[in-house]
């Protein structure tokens, strides 16, 4: 049971491995035999590892050794050195290298929303490694038309320049004044505020996420309130998207076994481009849940959906 008052980053039942990549260093939740079946688990925009804190122990006791990545800029892993942007393609080389560090020759990935659109993205670059292939309310990427490229390219120059002129005047090692957003009074008011945040959840999930998504002002002192922990640029426009053919041209190439979970109530519905891009795939199947854009983390859907994944797994 999660604390409203005080942090616990680490789950009961799980352990936190760090990643040591060639480029930056990786935090991760583990769960089951080190010696198991290996599984990637990549989680969404602004969420980590946390996200699979009820789907994990499940796939722990069927066999798998669950490996849940906090991405870049994201719950307790590095941020990308100062003057890069995060571009979403950039994760499929940290998978890999995460895959790498752990020695793992092919593996079974999982993807959540944005991690579902990086685990597509591997999986169709680099078939040979991933064994079975589960998306859940995610697929792909977003896209940018070919005429708009300059203009997306132009949005992110522009908040990038303004990012690098702002910290010229602040102090590196205070973390508070290098992020942007608000302080919050408590954590829960931090897990209320999530509710709202994009792919809304209810409050035990946010609660959840805010295990490895907030920081104390003072460590010593919670009375000083917590901030969003993650890079504030992952905020910024991204200064490159692929387009809707290139996205079709990676779903071509996936050759795992494929599960598209979607929730009936999350971001993919009524989406024509999301039923195309399944479509291209050459082994895929499509169920639709009951749930919001996080039902495997949600209280009233994660039995459905950790049922399914289990069954697609077996």
């Amino acid at each position: 049971m999660v604390s409203k008052q005080s942090l616990s980053a680490v789950p009961e039942g799980a352990e936190e491995i760090r990643l040591k990549l060639p480029h930056l260093e990786l935090a991760a939740l583990a769960w089951g035999d080190p010696e198991g079946k290996p599984l990637l688990a990549l989680h969404g925009w602004l969420d980590n590892a946390m996200t699979f804190v009820k789907l994990a122990p499940a796939l722990a006791a069927a066999g798998y050794r669950v490996v849940a990545l906090d991405f870049a800029g994201h719950g307790f892993s590095a941020w990308r050195p100062a003057g890069q942007t995060y571009l979403l393609l950039d994760n499929c080389f940290d998978v890999q290298a995460a895959a790498m560090a752990l020695g793992w020759k092919s593996f079974t990935l999982i993807g959540h929303s944005m991690g579902a659109g990086v685990a597509s993205l591997l999986a169709g670059a680099h078939p040979s490694v991933v064994e079975k292939l589960l998306l859940i309310d995610g697929i792909g990427t977003l896209t940018t038309a070919d005429k708009d490229a300059a203009s997306q390219l132009s949005q992110a120059m522009a908040r990038w320049i303004g990012h690098q002129k702002r910290s010229r005047n602040q102090d590196d090692k205070d973390a508070v004044s290098a992020f942007s957003g608000k302080i919050y009074p408590s954590i829960d008011l931090a897990a209320k505020a999530r509710m709202l945040g994009v792919g809304a959840v209810d409050y035990p999930a946010a609660l959840q996420l805010c295990q490895r998504a907030l920081q104390a002002v003072d460590p010593s002192d919670a009375a000083t309130g917590w901030f969003w922990r993650s890079d504030s640029r992952l905020r910024h426009p991204s200064p490159f998207r692929l387009t809707e053919a290139q996205n079709l041209s990676f779903m071509t190439a996936i050759k795992a076994p494929t599960l598209y979970l979607e929730a009936d109530q999350g971001l993919m519905v009524k989406r024509p481009e999301i039923a195309t891009r399944l479509q291209a795939i050459e082994n895929a199947q499509k169920l639709s849940l009951t749930g919001g854009h996080h039902l495997h983390l949600e209280e009233t859907s994660c039995e459905a959906v950790t049922a399914e994944v289990i069954q697609f797994l077996s």
